[in-house]
C-alpha cells in the first residue's frame, strides 16, 4: 500500500510538470520570426512515461492546439548608387537606382511615391518627360526604355510591385535637372513604398490589421511604409559611354554571328554640361571568346597604332586602352576595333 501511494504520488508530480510545460508553451509571450512563412500551422505534443512497481505504464499524451504564424508586413527601400550621381544644368533623363525589398514572411504589395521637395539640399530635381518611376525587367543592367530588353514605366494602382517573402525589386527614378543650378548644387529626390494592404500605411508595430483566410495580419516595425533618398550633384562636366555591335561579318558573307564572324565593335564617349574632363581614359578587356584584329583600332573614323605611342588607342593584354588625357567639354569620342568569333 506504500508504495502504491509513492507511485501515484510520483505520476502526480510528473504529470502537473508536464501540464505546466504545456501550459508555458501556450501561455509565453509571441515573438515575430519573419523567416516562417505566414499561414504555417505550428503544432507541438509532450509525452508523458512513467513505471509502477517496476513495469512501465500507459503512456500519456498532451497536445497543444496548433497556432498559426501571423503575416507580418516588413520591407525595406535602399538607395543604391554609391555616391551622388553627377549631372549638369540642364539635363534630362537622369537615374536614380533604388532597391524595394520584401522582408516580412508572406507575399505584399507595395505601391510607389516619389518626392522631389526634400529637405537639406539645394535645389529640387523634377520628374522626368519620360516617366517618374520605371522598372527594372532584368534583361539588362541600366535603364532601358524600348527595345527588346526594355524595362517596365510604373503606373501607381496599375502596376504595384508583387514581393513574395525576402525577394526584391530594382526601381529606377528618373529626374530632369533645371537650368541655372550652380555647379556643386545637390538635389534630392526620395522614394517611397508602401503596402497596399488596407490600414497598414502609418500603423503602429504589431497592430493586426486584418484576418484573411484565418490568417492574422500584423504591421511590422515600419508600419507598412519605407523610404530612401538619393541624390544628384551638379558637375561641370558629365559623362557618358555607350557600346554596340556596329557591324557583324561571317566567313561567307553574311551577318551572322558564328565561328570566324568579325564584330566591329563602336564605343561612343559623350561629354555633356561645360569646363574640362581630365585624365579622361577607357578600358575595354575582350572576353576570351574573341580575338582582336590587329589594325581595326579607329577614333572618330581615323586609323589608330596599335602600339602605346603617341597617339591616344592601344590594343595589350587582350585590353582596347584609350588615353585621352584632357578634353574641353562638351565632346564625343566614337571609337571602333574589330574582334574575330573564336
Amino acid at each position: 500500500m506504500v508504495d502504491q501511494k509513492r507511485d501515484w504520488k510520483r505520476w502526480d508530480r510528473s504529470w502537473t510538470a508536464c501540464f505546466a510545460l504545456v501550459l508555458a508553451s501556450l501561455c509565453a509571450p509571441a515573438s515575430w520570426a519573419a523567416g516562417t512563412a505566414a499561414g504555417t500551422l505550428i503544432g507541438n505534443t509532450a509525452t508523458l512515461t512513467y513505471s509502477t512497481s517496476g513495469q512501465p505504464a500507459a503512456t500519456a499524451v498532451a497536445v497543444a492546439p496548433p497556432v498559426v504564424v501571423a503575416r507580418v508586413i516588413s520591407h525595406t527601400v535602399t538607395w543604391q548608387d554609391s555616391a551622388a550621381v553627377p549631372t549638369t544644368s540642364p539635363d534630362t533623363d537622369r537615374v536614380l537606382a533604388f532597391v524595394v525589398s520584401n522582408t516580412g514572411n508572406g507575399t505584399e504589395t507595395f505601391q510607389l511615391t516619389r518626392d522631389n521637395a526634400q529637405g537639406g539640399d539645394q535645389f529640387d530635381p523634377a520628374t522626368s518627360p519620360s516617366g517618374a518611376i520605371w522598372l527594372e525587367s532584368g534583361a539588362q543592367p541600366g535603364l532601358q526604355r524600348s527595345g527588346p530588353n526594355a524595362d517596365v514605366l510604373y503606373g501607381p494602382g496599375v502596376n504595384d510591385i508583387v514581393l513574395a517573402a525576402d525577394a526584391s525589386r530594382l526601381v529606377h527614378v528618373v529626374s530632369q535637372i533645371p537650368a541655372g543650378v550652380a555647379i556643386g548644387s545637390y538635389g534630392k529626390v526620395g522614394l517611397t513604398a508602401t503596402a497596399t494592404t488596407p490600414g497598414a500605411a502609418g500603423a503602429a508595430p504589431g497592430t493586426l490589421l486584418a484576418t484573411s483566410g484565418g490568417v492574422q495580419v500584423i504591421a511590422g516595425p515600419n508600419g507598412g511604409r519605407a523610404a530612401a533618398t538619393g541624390s544628384y550633384l551638379v558637375a561641370g562636366a558629365s559623362l557618358g559611354l555607350v557600346k554596340s555591335v556596329a557591324a557583324v561579318r561571317d566567313p561567307q558573307g553574311g551577318s551572322r554571328v558564328m565561328t570566324g564572324s568579325v564584330l566591329t565593335y563602336r564605343l561612343v564617349l559623350t561629354l555633356t554640361g561645360s569646363g574640362q574632363a581630365d585624365a579622361l581614359a577607357v578600358n575595354d578587356p575582350l572576353p576570351a571568346t574573341l580575338t582582336y584584329v590587329p589594325g581595326s583600332l579607329t577614333v572618330d573614323g581615323a586609323p589608330r597604332t596599335d602600339a602605346a605611342d603617341a597617339d591616344e588607342l592601344s590594343f595589350a593584354a587582350g585590353t582596347v586602352q584609350a588615353n585621352f588625357g584632357s578634353v574641353a567639354v562638351p565632346a564625343t569620342r566614337v571609337i571602333e576595333f574589330k574582334a574575330t568569333v573564336n
